[in-house]
């Protein structure tokens, strides 16, 4: 009971400390603006989860996120074997454990000038330890203004997300932030997914970026294709965990990555990767990844007939397919069609069909394509992996 009590007093006291971002702030300004200044991006193999350091040559330092509480050990050895002992800025993007779990620990334990985290609160001992060591540390934690921007030395930040007050999902509250260097540019995405993508579009923030972040460790539920177009980046990483239960990063998504010929790395293939910027060139301590998909090229959608309402899905193997609890997904409806018992033998088609139309298996009696100018269709097996995308 009295630590309940003392932590309700705590979360209190921090959350009234909460402030509004300031437009065009400083940290760590360079003093010498013309002394030549490298900025190091180290994305940290936290496993499932995101942890980023900037650490600029001049000394100027910020660090978006802190894994998992499990990974407050190795964050701070990775800080103090970098010789960090300040942090400009310290970016909680959303607390979601996976990126707030050893942020008490940074804070604890390094000289924290500025702390950025979006207004939002989260029921759990991992943000209460949060708001505990800020308070602890005589700090208040800063809600950022999309629009709003500071200097990390010679580099701008800007703040580009949340656009709105509240979300359904904690996700989509991630604090977003393009960092520029002279030529160069970076941008980091948290956990925002679709929603908070659009939001950017529509606020018509110049988006674009050497390097992308990709959001929500490669989720589906990000990385849309109107927000990769506007990015255009010319290297993606992805902070994902091996062999993780979630499926990230998703075959869509990096079936779009491999589609704009975007350099793709991963934490879960790479380990920590660092990229480095002079603001003229960006150097990347890892080889881009070949990337591999699940897709099957021999089990297709062989056409989408939009017009007749039918999907023909062709057996090019030479062994029969048991399609039970396979899924055809209508994309831009996002409607799904799942398989019974049915065997396709080798060689040959089945036809699913909606609305009015006949086929050998019916979707449902409503229109699925509805004559659609662009719908492309997904085939998926029995375990949720992308075997063919079948584009209109």
């Amino acid at each position: 009971m009295k630590r309940k009590l003392i932590l309700f007093i705590a979360l209190i006291l921090s959350i009234s400390s909460i402030s509004a971002a300031c437009v065009n702030e400083t940290f760590g300004e360079n003093n010498n603006p013309t002394e030549a200044e490298d900025i190091e991006v180290h994305f940290i193999d936290v496993g499932q989860a995101d942890s980023i350091l900037i650490k600029s040559s001049t000394g100027k330092n910020m660090l978006i996120d802190a894994g998992n509480n499990d990974d407050e050990d190795l964050i701070y050895s990775y800080l103090k074997d970098k010789g960090i002992e300040t942090l400009d800025v310290v970016v909680g993007t959303h607390p979601h454990e996976d990126h707030i779990g050893g942020l008490d620990t940074v804070i604890n334990n390094f000289d924290v000038k500025k702390i950025y985290m979006p207004k939002v609160s989260n029921n759990t001992k991992t943000f209460e330890d949060v708001l505990l060591a800020t308070k602890n540390k005589g700090l208040k934690i800063t809600t950022p203004t999309s629009g709003d921007n500071f200097e990390l030395g010679n580099a701008k930040c800007t703040m580009l997300a949340p656009n709105s007050s509240t979300y359904d999902e904690l996700n989509n509250y991630s604090i977003v932030i393009k960092l520029e260097y002279e030529d160069t540019s970076f941008l980091f995405t948290g956990d925002a997914e679709g929603i908070s993508e659009q939001e950017m579009l529509n606020k018509g923030y110049d988006l674009s970026a050497d390097v992308l972040k990709v959001g929500h460790h490669g989720s589906e539920s990000s990385t849309t294709e109107l927000f990769l177009e506007a990015v255009s980046p010319k290297h993606a990483v992805i902070m994902v965990g091996k062999d993780n239960s979630y499926g990230h990063p998703h075959d869509i998504i990096l079936q779009r990555l491999k589609e704009n010929n975007i350099n793709v790395y991963r934490t879960d293939k790479s380990e920590t990767i660092i990229a480095t910027t002079d603001g003229k060139d960006i150097t990347i301590d890892k080889n881009a990844l070949d990337i591999e998909l699940n897709n099957k090229s021999d089990i297709i959608i062989q056409n989408i007939d939009k017009k007749s309402e039918t999907v023909t899905i062709k057996n090019n193997s030479s062994e029969d397919v048991n399609l039970d609890s396979w899924k055809i997904i209508s994309i831009k409806g996002n409607q799904e069609y799942t398989f019974p018992a049915y065997t396709l033998k080798a060689g040959e088609s089945v036809t699913v069909a909606s609305g009015d139309e006949e086929g050998d298996l019916i979707w449902g009696q409503g229109n699925i394509w509805n004559n659609s100018e662009s719908d492309p269709g997904e085939l998926y097996d029995n375990l949720g992996n992308l075997i063919h995308r079948y584009e209109d």
